[in-house]
């Protein structure tokens, strides 16, 4: 699976293809292991969760709404879907953000996918809306992270 190797502030994880690279500071995010995403990541705080996934085909601009509202069915319908292009680093990629009430608490998500070398990836950032709010800067600063493996 991925790789990790240490710099003196940042780690960095390797994805499974060897494509990118997600550089990230171990005193803000801690990597987790997981069985439905490549690699997690977790704040220090624990309130916003970080899913990074490689696939093995391409997910098109027709099928990218339907493919997120998917990702959500089980614990409700989305509200406030907006996908724009986005530029990270050397990538232009389909950035969302959307809105879940499950149980009575309104939940934030964002991220992005890319169509790439080697299929799609897709990186989601979670939490309650307060969380997103307080934290966008270290969430800003975990995306621009990602790179392409040259």
């Amino acid at each position: 699976m991925g790789q990790s190797k240490k710099n003196s502030k940042l780690d960095s994880y390797i994805s499974r293809k060897e494509i990118y690279e997600i550089k990230y500071n171990p005193e803000k995010w801690i990597r987790t292991e997981s069985s439905d995403w490549d690699v997690q990541f977790h704040d220090k705080y624990n309130l916003v969760n970080v899913y990074f996934i490689e696939y093995d085909y391409f997910i098109t601009d027709k099928k990218l709404k339907g493919t997120i509202e998917d990702e959500y069915k089980e614990f409700g319908k989305i509200k406030n879907l907006k996908i724009s292009k986005k530029k990270i680093n050397n990538l232009t990629v389909n950035y969302f953000e959307c809105e879940l009430d499950y149980n009575d608490i309104l939940y934030k998500y964002q991220g992005f996918i890319y169509n790439g070398k080697g299929g799609s990836i897709q990186m989601q950032f979670g939490a309650q809306a307060e969380a997103i709010e307080q934290n966008q800067d270290i969430i800003d600063e975990l995306n621009n992270g990602i790179s392409i493996i040259n």
